[in-house]
Parts: C-alpha cells; sequence; structure tokens
C-alpha cells in the first residue's frame, strides 16, 4: 500500500497538531490524508496513505497475506 509523506520543514522542539481525514472509503480500500501543523498554526507535513479495511474483530479469522 503506498504511503506519501511531505516534510515542508524541520521541526527540532514544541508541540504539533495532526488532523486527519478519510478522503474516499470503498469496501476494501481506503484512501486517508493527514495534515501536520506547528504551534504557529504553519504546515509542516503533509501524507497521503491507502489502507486496506479488514473485517471482523477476531484476527483468527482474518487470512495473513505473507
Amino acid at each position: 500500500m503506498p504511503c506519501l509523506n511531505y516534510f515542508l520543514k524541520p521541526i527540532w522542539e514544541g508541540k504539533l497538531r495532526a488532523e486527519g481525514k478519510i478522503i474516499k472509503k470503498g469496501g476494501s480500500m481506503g484512501l486517508v490524508e493527514c495534515h501536520i501543523y506547528d504551534k504557529k498554526g504553519s504546515l509542516v507535513a503533509h501524507a497521503t496513505s491507502t489502507c486496506m479495511i479488514l473485517k471482523g474483530n477476531d484476527e483468527s479469522k482474518r487470512t495473513k497475506l505473507y
């Protein structure tokens, strides 16, 4: 699953705030994104990722892909 990270500026100290959202959700795949801001509210990083949606709560019922 691809994951793209864009680091826009270095942060050495201070608190960061992350905001994530689902862009598109299908039956077995989803596209998500996250914006990371510094304490001044400036965008410091952006990431997108494709995620597999696993159904069910019992791990033993899932098929291992590796």
